[in-house]
């Protein structure tokens, strides 16, 4: 006999979360002590037969077939600290058989999404179900239908034959389901040894693209020679488990195993010598660690051995994890595409449980892989994995989520001094003329955050007043792998040419001439020379300073080139000669007051540049009021405020003997003092220049 250990010695050693055997290796199988043995199963119950295990991908979760009298059921049991759980029925598949009848061979798909099974409720014609994994454990059983399932038959000898298929495995990536089918033409079973007894052979069944199953293929010689049964399909897709009972055996079915090679051939199947016996051995299934085999043994009870290195099927590696929703947390169902990242050859391509977001990808190692992960309507993501250097099992967690809208973060500045512009924004899908969105953004900052659905092309029409529009475009309708987008957007201001002239007051002749325009909307600052065209903004105004080092006074004023568009624009500058008068600008104090506003220090600032530019200019300051009031009271406020441009001049380390306050009350009118816009030229400051 070869090496074995049933279940029920499991005391014999100890299994990790993966079903490794840690520290003894199996004893030789001792048929009479086993039959003498009184300890109790470590799955399912004394004196019940558990028969045709599988197992998930993780090696963490097995289902079985346990009888009860003449009834079959199906089992599950968890792997916890090494140690198999206490069997639960699985209530939601096992209700349909409440005789004598058969549920059975379950095939667990690899990542415990799936279970197929065989169903046999009058003991008569069998047919293969699948039943698929929910948030409340196993929904209803659903037949796989023709042309998997076929009805029996009545033949030429007027005996009912087919209508037999059984014994499901379904490959890792969940597209080929291997099966067993009765071979109506071959031999009966010689170890039944019964009129009635067949044989079966293995069929293959692959999946299509809309999800329906292809007719199955008998597989050829030498799998398939004279009674095969309980095909098992392993992780790496390429290794293929069966029982037979074909010459050369131990006895009884013995398992053999074969390898589909390059070429897409089946190899010469090997007896698996390391387990078989006289008695029938079959059924085996390994995690994709594939270091340890659980079976049946004579039909009664699940043995596990560990495979010999030569034996084992390739390195494998897994790559589980939860798909959900991001906004909700909850599980989705996606497609998972593992993809050969040198040949981008599709290796694995499966569709994980909608219910809770679970998968499972058992890879080969050697490889490095690109896996994406999609669903219509949500965005897509990619991982990457390198397997090349990776010689043994290995588990990788990953866990995905996937959005159903993009968050598109949206800036729009200036494209030349980069400051925020407020502007109107209109979303529609390309093609249609309904806006989704259409708002302000935020004056602060330029942003404008929105949620967008996947799977449309959008325009996004940006405008604000004296600025170019601008449309972009954001594509959301193909491959989306990231959830927030931040996009940039730099409007184009318009601008206006204004000719700038600088010219003599008296003879009107061009003087060179330094001009600086501030921007009053804006952080914008231009200077120029006199006399050229320069590009100012619509929509804004400027303020104006004008100097020149050719003996001339400074101007100030201020520009709206919306209003200037095709005129020239001349500014007249004083000769500083004697008893000419410059007259300032803004030059105001609070009503009847003598204290100078926050608006005046602009204008005074140039006086002082003026004056420290020119070292030997003496001024007079020369004050004027309107006519409303006394004379006397308007001719003290105008030496009052007289005084107060001087002070500033002192403080501003201009010598006093350079200039002399005087005030003139209402009496040098430059016009009518007969309506407040003429009142508000009475009232000013001016220069006299006494020497230079």
């Amino acid at each position: 006999m070869k090496s074995l250990i049933p279940l029920i010695l499991f005391t014999s050693f100890h299994l990790s979360t993966h079903g490794q055997a840690q520290t003894a290796t199996p004893q030789p199988f001792d048929s009479m002590a086993y039959y003498n043995n009184t300890k109790k199963p470590a799955i399912g119950k004394p004196d019940y037969t558990e028969y045709a295990p599988t197992i998930q991908a993780d090696g963490k979760t097995m289902i079985f077939e346990q009888s009860s009298g003449s009834k079959y059921s199906l089992y599950i049991s968890y792997l916890e600290n090494g140690t198999w759980g206490t069997a639960q029925p699985i209530d939601q598949i096992n209700s349909a058989n409440d005789g004598s009848g058969i549920i059975g061979g379950p095939s667990l798909s690899f990542d415990g999404n799936l279970l197929y099974f065989f169903r046999s409720l009058d003991r008569g014609n069998h047919d293969i179900y699948f039943s698929e994994r929910n948030k409340d454990g196993w929904g209803e059983p659903k037949s796989v239908g023709a042309p998997i399932n076929t009805q029996p038959y009545v033949n030429s000898d007027k005996e009912t034959v087919g209508g037999y298929e059984a014994f499901p495995s379904v490959s890792a990536d969940g597209k080929t389901l291997f099966f067993v089918r009765q071979n109506v033409e071959g031999p009966r079973d010689k170890e039944l040894k019964k009129e009635k007894s067949f044989c079966t052979c293995i069929y293959k069944s692959e999946k299509g693209k809309d999800g329906s199953w292809s007719k199955p293929e008998k597989l050829p010689w030498p799998i398939n020679q004279e009674c095969e049964k309980a095909p098992r399909i392993m992780a790496d897709g390429k290794t293929l488990i069966f029982s037979s009972n074909r010459p050369g055996g131990k006895g009884g079915y013995d398992m053999y195993q074969s390898k589909l090679n390059a070429l897409g051939e089946w190899t010469t199947p090997e007896p698996l010598n390391y387990v078989n016996t006289e008695k029938d051995d079959q059924l085996p299934c390994i995690s994709a660690q594939g270091d340890l085999m659980y079976y049946t043994y004579n039909n009664e009870d699940i043995y596990s051995v560990v495979i010999p290195p030569k034996l084992r099927q390739f390195v494998n590696n897994i790559v589980q994890g939860y798909i959900t929703d991001f906004d909700t947390q909850a599980g989705i169902g996606a497609q998972v595409i593992a993809t050969d990242a040198l040949t981008s050859e599709v290796v694995m391509q499966l569709e994980n449980n909608p219910s809770d977001g679970r998968y499972t990808l058992v890879l080969p190692a050697g490889h490095s892989f690109n896996i994406e992960y999609k669903k219509e309507g949500f965005s897509s993501f990619t991982y990457s994995i390198d397997l090349r250097h990776v010689s043994t099992y290995e588990e990788k967690s990953v866990n995905v989520q996937l959005y159903k809208s993009a968050k598109l973060n949206l800036t729009v500045s200036d494209k030349e001094i980069f400051e925020p512009i407020v502007a109107d924004i209109k979303i529609k899908r390309k093609g249609q003329d309904v806006f989704l969105t259409d708002a302000k953004n935020n004056p602060r900052d330029g942003r404008l955050v929105v949620d967008l659905p996947l799977g449309s092309d959008y325009e996004i029409i940006i405008s604000s007043p004296h600025f170019k529009s601008e449309i972009l475009n954001f594509d959301l309708a193909g491959l989306v792998i990231y959830h927030t987008f931040e996009k940039y957007v730099e409007l184009v201001p318009d601008k206006v040419e204004v000719m700038l002239n600088v010219a003599d007051l008296v003879n009107n002749s061009k003087i060179k001439a330094r001009i600086v325009l501030r921007n009053k909307n804006r952080d914008e600052v231009i200077e120029v020379d006199g006399n050229q065209m320069v590009s100012l903004r619509s929509g804004d105004r400027y303020e104006m300073e004008v100097t020149s080092d050719q003996g001339y006074a400074f101007n100030s004023g201020e520009i709206d080139p919306s209003q200037s568009k095709n005129a020239p624009i001349t500014v007249k500058l004083l000769k500083l000669e004697k008893d000419a008068k410059l007259t300032l600008r803004d030059i105001n104090f609070e009503s009847n007051s003598v204290k100078l506003s926050d608006i005046s220090f602009s204008e005074l600032n140039r006086v002082v540049q003026l004056m420290t530019e020119n070292p030997t200019l003496k001024v007079e300051v020369a004050a004027h009021t309107d006519d409303v009031g006394a004379d006397s009271f308007n001719q003290a406020l105008s030496e009052k405020r007289a005084k107060s441009v001087a002070d500033f001049l002192l403080e501003s380390k201009i010598n006093p003997d350079r200039f002399v306050p005087k005030g003139y009350g209402e009496s040098q009118s430059k016009v009518p003092n007969d309506s407040e816009p003429n009142r508000a030229i009475n009232r000013r400051v001016e220069l006299k220049i006494i020497s230079i």
